[in-house]
Parts: structure tokens; C-alpha cells; sequence
């Protein structure tokens, strides 16, 4: 359902979302216009000539020899596959699909023929000229035998045991590399597929891009595990050097001048090395590598992470080095001239994510190849796409990439390009000092002590509070009103009720990252449309795990806490560190919310017995994510329910406290998981409990995610994790200065609780045929699946699933400001 009102939010815009107005709005953006994303706050305001549209999450972009053709591959959720861009043009001329793609696209010399990295098929696609100039598939190269694991279960879709991250050709046109992330191996073969050799490097290496030196002697690899950059044998693939760079080396870069960049995403920096004079003897030592120079990508001012560099070009005269940044929608402009003494020269604005950047061959035109396009937008009833399963309207269905054609940039048109990326970033204009219980900045004393963060699973605003009777709900979207929900509604009406609050995740697998750190690394933005478009999840661990692909560049909230020596616990399953053990063995086996709920307020009493409160926990509540209607699990309100429970108890234990006076407690989801909200797939339930906010008011501020991690830092003297957070409006208004301190009791629940899903019914199939063991196992369309079956069972089947409903959040008027630091 969607509401035919107009809303103003904070300066921007929740536009009406007809299927004309919706294209409209669309080519705005991509005329000059501008758009605010729902998730972070930020604003794109794409500049081009021309703009070629695709599918989502764009991975590879190469032009070919003569110039005239420029190949992109898409390996997101819509159909995998190659656009051609004519380069005199912008336009699109050719599309072709195949059943898997990842990053990692070469030309043969005489670009008669197109090779294409097959991502988790483990081939090597190949396409080939006709006489009529089009391209059609050949036969493709088989790198490594794809070998998924425990065959005929419902993790095996999840996990292969191959996912190529590269490839690359010889000088020559007839040798090949890639590189598989799963099993760390460098494989060359001939590109007839004969005389195959392969080198499996040190555990954890994960092998990305490849880049042949122009003499075809060596090969160069960028490890994104180990923040290294090897220097290989061509001809054995033996390592002859290694490189220390930065976090997640992702692009490589050689110049005619012996000159090497290489862009380091989760370090904000490209490094510079001068490979011409590389002794690759064995005596030097690898600590000894002939760096040149840092180029640091990010905006002026900028101090915390998140610039991610990602692709890298040269200019024909290679006075000029292009760089996507891909977390600030931008495009970084370097001038290179002088060898060792680069200078960030300014910033072209782009599209969502920017991941690709190609310079054509006559240096006039740059060709930005965006992942996320303009965003999501509104998701009109049309007809849907097959690649996406059930119909329903899907955060991923509503991507698409964008191919940008922008004209180099003069010193004039690049300062106001400039400007624009300085004016995209989203102005928090601070309270005067002691306004608020939250500091207006980092230093300031705050009466609050004492954070509880709780993140619970998968809930859109008007799925629980839509029948509130205040602020903007739809109570005909309600699935877990008061009688489920009897405490979240009881805390939004007594404390504050914020119902303009929108998840930075758009799924279970990103939100968590922007749960606890503020930012999502480059390598699962990557991967994670693939994973949940049902094409494979990547070689990847999450959370704590120590893999370096899922890190973050200043790692999570409780990483910052213990830098800063702010004490800390969690009852978290994302990391072991200071964990409650009793919780986690309890989560282990199952126990429900409103039972592990105890476990916390016994450990509570315990601290007020030593007097040893930890200045920060963080907890996850999760069993609001429900079973579906699996036969004989709780159903989809007894399991909300319980959840309800958990976080009344919580509440009422912390009121009744000696800490409840320097005490605040923030509660959101990580991601809303599309569900069905008349305003936005990403708004969300987010309530924050304190004697600070005890003032029954309604907060419409803009807040994202973001908001209640920058809110926690603050009090907390912690510095932010990321530009988005950074950026982010704390809930000052939702705090005020004076506290009331009278407790609170937990309202008892009006359902059974232990009422369980009958088995027999479609309903219950459906259920059986998902991974529900965690929250984030799901794909797309088992997600979609999931959230019929919850309305279902708690609407009927008489009536209709509406699906998610998704807008443009305001065309900014803002006028840019000058730059500084130029």
C-alpha cells in the first residue's frame, strides 16, 4: 500500500511513487538532479552525457584495443552477464548473458575475442566477433571443477568450492590466469584450454586481480587477504617478490613508466611503487619494496574510512590517474605527472557505488561504471523479471547498474564537480552544548554512562507499529500490533516514537555490518547481490571471524570501545570477544528471547553487586526473524511475541537498577528485510529507552542506522567508525535534559506464546524448504518467500501480499560550496 500524501523529512522529500513519476524522477537524477539515499543520508548527483543502464553490480569494465567497444560485466541479483557501450556514443549495443560473472574481463589483442571471469561457475566464459561485428558466447574454459559441498543440502546452495576473483591474459593473447578466492590458487592455462599449471598460494591469500607486466615476464597479483601484492613468474607462477600495500588491495594498475598503483579499498589509499627498478633477487627483502608514494581518496575534511577505492585508469598520457571511490559516489582525479609527487587534483560525482572507471583512447571521455545506479526508487506493479523468483518486488529487483559518459573535466568543471561531491555529504548541524543528553561532539560530558544496544531481526515500522495511533503509520500493513507487540508499542508512546527511521542493510548480511561498524567492506558489497539473487554465496565468514574479506576498516563498535578503554559486553553471536558465555550457549541451543532475556538481567544484578557495569553491551535479539510457518515451530506471533517479552523484561530489569539514571538503552533491527511499509522497504522499529527520553513525543528526524551508532559514540566518547556514521544526525532530538527516573514494568503478553504452526498446510512447505537455522541464510526470492508466508499466516490468504514499497527520498536544492583544501 502506498500513501498519496507528500511528507517532508528534514529538508528532503518522500516523492509519490506512480510508474511515470518514478521514470521520471530517474531521468532527473541523470539531468543534473539529485537524489538522498535512504540508507545512509548521503545525496548522488551524477554528472554525464550519456548513461547506459544494466544489471546491477557492475564488477569489470575493459575497453577494446581499437577503442570503439567498451565491455562491462554485471555479477549482481538480475541475470549475470556483458554489455557492449559504444564509445562514440554512450549507448548500449549489445547484451549477453551468462549463468555466473565476477570481477575480471580481458580483450585477445586484436579484440576478436572477449573473456569474461565466470565468478563461482569456475569457467572462463568466452565471447567471439561475427561477421556482422556483434559477439556471440564460445565455448567456454573450464579454470577449476566446481565442487560444492555436502551435496543435496540446504547449505550447499550457499557454498561452492570454486569462486574465481580474476583474470587476466598475457601479452601474447594465448595464456590465461585466474585466480580462485575459495582454495588460494593461481591457475595459467593456454586459451585453447590445453597445458593447465597451477599454484596454490599460503591459506587465506585470496587471490583477486591479475595484471601481466607488458614484457609478459611477470605476473602480479593482488592478495586480498594479506595485503599484499605478489610478484609472479609467469612462466611457473614461482613468487619473486612480495609487496606490502594496504587492506583489501582490489585493482592494479602498470604505466608505461614502470610506475605501479595499486587501490586499496578498506585503506582509502592507492599505493604507488617503482616496479621498473624492482630487484626481484633473492636476497632483498620484502620489507624493502620501492614505494614512490600514498595517494589518500578521500574528500577534504574527511578523517574517519570509507573513500573505498576500487578500479583505477590512466590517462592516454598518463599525466592523470582516475579512481572509483566507491562509498563517497565518486570518482577521484589524480594528477600524476610528477613521479612520486601525485596530487589529488579534485572529485567527479557519480551514481550509486561506483566500481568501474575506464579513459577512452583519445582521453576526452571517462566511462563510470555505478553498481546501485540511482537506487532503489518505488517498485511500481509491472511485469516482473524472471531472474527474480515469486513476482514480488525485491530491494534487488530494483537496482540497476549505470554506465556514466562523462566528458574529462577542465580545472573549472572539475572545481565544480567538486563542489557538487563536497555538497552530496550529508550537514549535521550540531545543538548548542548541553541541550541534549547526547553531546553535540566528541569530548563533551554526557549525564549517560551506560549503553545497551540490541539488535533484533527483519521488521519494517508498520509490520509492528503501524496501528500505534501516532506518528505515520498504516495500520492495514500491521502484522505484530499491540496484542503481539505489547511493550514495543507501550515504549514508542511513553518515550519516543520515531517513524522516520530507515535501516542502513538491505539485507541480513550487509546490516549487520552497518549494525556494528558503520560501513559494509568492499568485497561482500561485491558478492552479497549475487548470494541473495540466489546465485551463490561467496568463499566469506562474517562477523568476528577473523576473515579479512568481511573486515571493516576500523572494525566494530566494541573494537572502538577498546581502543578508547571503554569497557564492554556482548551477548552477540557476530563476535566471541567479551562474550557472555551462558548467553551464547544458550543461543546455541535455541533458547528463546523472552528466556534469554534472563540470562542478561541475572548478569545485570550481578554487576550492581561489584559495582562493575560495563559502559557498553550490545545484544541480539533475533527471534522477531520467526521460523515462518514451519510445522511445529513457534508461529510468526508467538516467536514476535517473545521477542516482545524479552525486550519488556530487559527494560523493566535496567529501570529497576542503581544504573538506570546514566542508563540508555538503543533497540533496532539490522535490516528491515523488504518488508511490506507504506513509506519505505528500509524503514524500520527503533526505539530508545532512557530516562532521557521519557517524553512521549514523535521524532520525525531523518535517522539511519548510522544515527544510533554516531548517538552510542558520543555518549560514549568513542570515535566514529566510518564516513557514514561520521556524517550520520545523532537522536539529539529524541533526548532531552532532564530525566525521569520512574521504572518501568513490563506489559504481560496477550497471546500464547507457545502457540505452534500446524504441518499440512502450503504454507508449512514453503517454510520446510528454507534455511532458518540464522537470520541471513536466505536468498531474495527465499526472503520474499518468508514474508508472504508470515502475511499469510497472520492475514489469511484472502488477503493480497502487497509487496514492499520503495522511494526516492528528495531532490536536494542545496547549492554546493566552494571546496577547500584545493
Amino acid at each position: 500500500m502506498i500513501s498519496k500524501r507528500t511528507l517532508a523529512l528534514s529538508g528532503a522529500l518522500i516523492l509519490g511513487t506512480s510508474t511515470a513519476l518514478v521514470a521520471r524522477q530517474r531521468l532527473d537524477i541523470l539531468k543534473g538532479g539529485s537524489l538522498r539515499l535512504a540508507a545512509t543520508g548521503w545525496t548522488i548527483s551524477p554528472v554525464g552525457s550519456a548513461h547506459a543502464t544494466m544489471g546491477d553490480t557492475l564488477l569489470s569494465a575493459a575497453l577494446r584495443p581499437d577503442g570503439q567497444l567498451l565491455a562491462v560485466t554485471n555479477g549482481g541479483g538480475a541475470a549475470h552477464g556483458v554489455s557492449l557501450i559504444d564509445t562514440a556514443t554512450g549507448a548500449l549495443k549489445q547484451q549477453v548473458k551468462f549463468g555466473r560473472t565476477h570481477a575480471g574481463l580481458v580483450w585477445s589483442p586484436d579484440g576478436g575475442t572477449l573473456f569474461i571471469c565466470g565468478g563461482n561457475s569456475g569457467l572462463i566464459q568466452v565471447l567471439t566477433k561475427q561477421a556482422d561485428g556483434s559477439y556471440a558466447p564460445g565455448a567456454p574454459l573450464t579454470v577449476l571443477d566446481t565442487k560444492p559441498i555436502a551435496a543435496g543440502t540446504k547449505k550447499a546452495k550457499r557454498q561452492s568450492g570454486v569462486y574465481l576473483g580474476g583474470i587476466t591474459l598475457a601479452p601474447s593473447g594465448k595464456r590465461l590466469y585466474a585466480a580462485d578466492l575459495t582454495s588460494d590458487t593461481i591457475v595459467a592455462l593456454n586459451t585453447d584450454g590445453t597445458e593447465k599449471i597451477e599454484r596454490e598460494l599460503e591459506d587465506g591469500a585470496r587471490p583477486g586481480a591479475l595484471r601481466p607486466t607488458a614484457d609478459g615476464k611477470y605476473l602480479l597479483c593482488a592478495l586480498w587477504g594479506k595485503a599484499q601484492v605478489l610478484v609472479l613468474d609467469a612462466a611457473t607462477l614461482e613468487t619473486k617478490r612480495t609487496l606490502k600495500v594496504g587492506a583489501h588491495p582490489n585493482d592494479l594498475l602498470l604505466a608505461s613508466d614502470g610506475r605501479l598503483f595499486v587501490s586499496c579499498g578498506n585503506d582509502d589509499s592507492v599505493y604507488v611503487f617503482d616496479f621498473a627498478n624492482l630487484d626481484v633477487s633473492a636476497s632483498v627483502r620484502d620489507e624493502d619494496s620501492p614505494q614512490l608514494e600514498k595517494i589518500v581518496t578521500r574528500l577534504p575534511q574527511q578523517s574517519s574510512p570509507g573513500a573505498t577505492p576500487s578500479s583505477l585508469a590512466l590517462s592516454p598520457d598518463e599525466k592523470t590517474l582516475y579512481v572509483a571511490c566507491s562509498d563517497i559516489n565518486a570518482v577521484a582525479v589524480i594528477a600524476t605527472e610528477r613521479r612520486g609527487g601525485s596530487k589529488v587534483a579534485g572529485f567527479i560525482p557519480t551514481a550509486h557505488y561506483p566500481t568501474t572507471v575506464t579513459v577512452s583512447s583519445d582521453g576526452k571521455k571517462l566511462f563510470i561504471g555505478s553498481s546501485k545506479g540511482v537506487g532503489t526508487g518505488a517498485n511500481p506493479s509491472e511485469k516482473p523479471d524472471p531472474e527474480y523468483a515469486r513476482g514480488f518486488s525485491y530491494i534487488l529487483s530494483l537496482l540497476s547498474g549505470v554506465v556514466s559518459t562523462v566528458p574529462t573535466p577542465d580545472a573549472k568543471q572539475l572545481a565544480d564537480h567538486t563542489r557538487k561531491c563536497l555538497a552530496n555529504v550529508p550537514k549535521v548541524r550540531e545543538p548548542k552544548p548541553g541541550s541534549s543528553a547526547i553531546p553535540s561532539k566528541l569530548g563533551e560530558r554526557s549525564p549517560i554512562e551506560h549503553v545497551l544496544y540490541i539488535i533484533k531481526e527483519n521488521r519494517t515500522y508498520d509490520q509492528v507499529l503501524g496501528d500505534l495511533g501516532k506518528g505515520n503509520g498504516d495500520k492495514s500493513l500491521c502484522l505484530f500490533g499491540e496484542d503481539v507487540t505489547p511493550n514495543h508499542h507501550a515504549l514508542a508512546r511513553e518515550y519516543v516514537t520515531l517513524d522516520n527511521l530507515y535501516c542502513s542493510g538491505e539485507v541480513s548480511v550487509d546490516g549487520h555490518h552497518w549494525s556494528n561498524a558503520g560501513i559494509v567492506p568492499d568485497f561482500m558489497q561485491r558478492t552479497w547481490p549475487a548470494q541473495y539473487g540466489g546465485k551463490g554465496a561467496p568463499p566469506l565468514n562474517g562477523g568476528d571471524s577473523g576473515d579479512p574479506l568481511s573486515m571493516t576498516p576500523s572494525g566494530k563498535i566494541w573494537d572502538a570501545c577498546q581502543r578508547a578503554g571503554v569497557s564492554y559486553r556482548t551477548y552477540y553471536y557476530h563476535t566471541k570477544k567479551n562474550q557472555s558465555e551462558e548467553w551464547a550457549a544458550a543461543r546455541a541451543k535455541g533458547e528463546r528471547d523472552s528466556k534469554a532475556a534472563d540470562i542478561f538481567i541475572r548478569e545485570l544484578a550481578e554487576f550492581e553487586k561489584n559495582n562493575n557495569l560495563p559502559k557498553f553491551m550490545v545484544m541480539a535479539l533475533s527471534e522477531d526473524h520467526t521460523r515462518g510457518a514451519t510445522a511445529g515451530a513457534f508461529t510468526p506471533k508467538a516467536s514476535v511475541a517473545s521477542n516482545d517479552q524479552g525486550i519488556g523484561k530487559i527494560v523493566e530489569a535496567c529501570s529497576k537498577s542503581k544504573y538506570w539514571s546514566k542508563l540508555a538503552i538503543f533497540i533496532i533491527e539490522d535490516d528491515a528485510q523488504n518488508g511490506p511499509d507504506h513509506v519505505d522497504a528500509h524503514r524500520t522499529v527503533g526505539l530508545v529507552v532512557s530516562p532521557y527520553t521519557r517524553l512521549g513525543r514523535v521524532d520525525s528526524t531523518f535517522y539511519t542506522t548510522c544515527s544510533f551508532l554516531r548517538s552510542m559514540e558520543l555518549i560514549l566518547n568513542v570515535p566514529p567508525l566510518s564516513v557514514f556514521d561520521a556524517s550520520a544526525t545523532p537522536l539529539w532530538a529524541s533526548f532531552g535534559t532532564k530525566p525521569d527516573t520512574t521504572p518501568y514494568t513490563c506489559r504481560p503478553p496477550k497471546i500464547d506464546l507457545n502457540a505452534k504452526n500446524p504441518g499440512g498446510t502450503s504454507e508449512a512447505k514453503e517454510s520446510a524448504e528454507l534455511d532458518l537455522d540464522e537470520p541471513d541464510h536466505l536468498d531474495q526470492a527465499e526472503e520474499q518467500t518468508l514474508n508472504k508466508v508470515i502475511w499469510e499466516s497472520v492475514k489469511g490468504k484472502g488477503v493480497p501480499y502487497p509487496g514492499p514499497t520503495h522511494r526516492f527520498l528528495g531532490m536536494s536544492t542545496a547549492s554546493p560550496q566552494a571546496p577547500r583544501g584545493y
